[in-house]
């Protein structure tokens, strides 16, 4: 019975710990296919950090779509996800003309709006996500599996991927 326990105990640590492993997704390279086509058929400019930071080591797949007026970059765990939430990674859209759902509760560094909303669970969960505007877009962002804190590390993306300009 000790044996049993002691073998619980070691792999829910084991779990624990590889669970709390932070890798960084390099998002260029990830949408480097859909890149083209999206920015082919959109006139909205493509937003995007260079890395996202996740939790565990599961492998993504991409799905992009594209409007004149809008694009959605999205990552999955597994392939034909279609944003279901079990497969659900990340999500990043843009919109010509969107605004904020709320108030803002952020600003990013050249004073542009933003609002972060954490990871919420009732039936399911709800990714954490973070919306800002930037030259009259609105940039929508969602991820699971963040590192702590969300809102500093979104924050910072966003940032980043204004400072970078358009892909």
């Amino acid at each position: 019975m000790r044996a049993l326990a002691a073998a619980v105990l070691a792999l829910a640590a084991c779990s624990t710990a590889l669970a709390g492993a932070t890798r960084n997704v390099d998002l260029f390279r990830a949408f480097r296919a859909e890149l083209p086509r999206v920015k082919q058929t959109t006139t909205v400019p493509v937003l995007l950090p260079p890395t996202l930071p996740l939790l565990g080591s599961h492998k993504v797949y991409t799905r992009a779509f594209a409007t004149r007026s809008s694009f959605d970059l999205e990552l999955s765990g597994s392939p034909n996800c279609s944003g279901a939430n079990a497969c659900f990674v990340a999500m990043f859209q843009g919109q010509r003309g969107g605004k904020l759902p709320s108030r803002p509760n952020a600003r990013l560094a050249g004073g542009d709006p933003a609002r972060f909303h954490p990871v919420t669970c009732g039936g399911s969960c709800a990714p954490n996500s973070f919306w800002f505007t930037h030259d009259g877009v609105l940039y929508s962002w969602q991820a699971k599996d963040l590192p702590s804190p969300a809102k500093a590390i979104l924050t910072r993306m966003a940032n980043q991927a204004i400072a970078a300009g358009p892909r």
